[in-house]
């Protein structure tokens, strides 16, 4: 990456207006839907935490929150993201798609990356998904519930970047 792609970038990112205190924006354009309806037990049972989940029509996948990339998989379907008060967001592009190995996902991330809330974390090739028959679902869970006292998802039509997809409550404001 040259120097003036690096400005860019930066550039990018301080357009971005802030996402609304305690909320995830919604990461694709799509229908937001709850994660317990989701076809695989992992996310539906919730044993890796608590979100939505959206039924994506387009492969740019945005970032829900403002804060620094902590984990990005080698097959670039998942994305972990820590902002600065510590809740901890899972951005877990389709179902299955691991078995991928990284065909058909883009980034331009890498781990220790700092990102706004509405800033183009990757791209998946929809139609890629579907050849494999893979549900297309894009997951986005906070991973420790333990600092949330209740969320709320707000199961809509979504606009990437823009729609409040999830609102939540830390447990430092219910003290």
């Amino acid at each position: 990456m040259g120097m003036l792609d690096f400005l860019k970038k930066n550039k990018a990112a301080a357009d971005l207006p802030e996402a609304p205190a305690n909320t995830l924006l919604a990461v694709q354009n799509g229908k937001i839907v709850p994660v317990d309806t989701l076809p695989d037990p992992v996310f539906a049972e919730k044993v890796l935490g608590d979100g939505y989940a959206i039924d994506p029509t387009d492969g740019k996948v945005l970032s829900p929150v403002s804060g620094k990339i902590v984990d990005i998989q080698d097959s670039l379907h998942a994305y972990g993201i820590e902002t600065p008060d510590g809740l901890e967001v899972l951005v877990h592009i389709g179902i299955n798609t691991v078995s991928l190995n990284g065909v058909g996902f883009r980034t331009k991330h890498k781990v220790g990356d700092t990102v706004h809330a509405g800033e183009l974390l990757a791209e998946v090739n929809l139609n890629l998904l579907e050849q494999n028959q893979l549900p297309k679902f894009t997951v986005v869970l906070i991973t420790n519930m333990d600092a949330v006292h209740v969320i709320r998802p707000n199961y809509t039509a979504a606009e990437a970047g823009k729609t409040a997809a999830l609102t939540y409550e830390d447990r430092k404001s219910t003290r």
